[in-house]
């Protein structure tokens, strides 16, 4: 049995867990660390049972690895975001003082932007200027923290 063939076992029980995953980048790197797994697990067996069939001793590794089904079952479980655990009120107060803490920047950001510029840059122009683009930041992050 050679190299190639091994590696041909592999890449197609590889092949059928990545079409049960969904694409990104966390499946390419579950998808690396697989295969890194069970070559490893494969040279170990080999190792430890140099005189049984190379065939034989990968459909150990895979059979005690779990299917491609298994295997995608299981990276779904562990997908699952665990439920925010903060109450309603903390997370009042959280957004409170994140918002107050937008509003202190543009502020002063506002004011020190008039300042320095000896009154080129209007402050209220600058604070209006600032909070659109704090809400914009703000809105472009909830968006993305929806999709991850």
């Amino acid at each position: 049995m050679s190299d190639d063939e091994i590696g041909s076992i592999i890449d197609d029980h590889i092949k059928k867990t990545s079409r049960l995953l969904p694409d990104s980048f966390e499946t390419d790197d579950l998808l690396d660390d697989l295969r890194s797994h069970i070559r490893e697990s494969f040279s170990d067996k080999v190792q430890k049972r140099p005189s049984e069939d190379p065939i034989h001793l990968i459909k150990d590794v895979l059979d005690d690895l779990g299917s491609p089904e298994e295997i995608a079952r299981q990276y779904g479980i562990e997908q699952i975001e665990e439920p925010d655990t903060r109450n309603s009120a903390d997370k009042w107060i959280y957004y409170t003082m994140r918002l107050m803490a937008s509003i202190l920047v543009v502020v002063l950001a506002s004011w020190i932007a008039s300042t320095i510029t000896e009154g080129l840059v209007d402050f209220n122009f600058a604070v209006i200027m600032l909070l659109a683009f704090a809400i914009f930041e703000w809105y472009v992050r909830t968006q993305q923290t929806k999709d991850a």
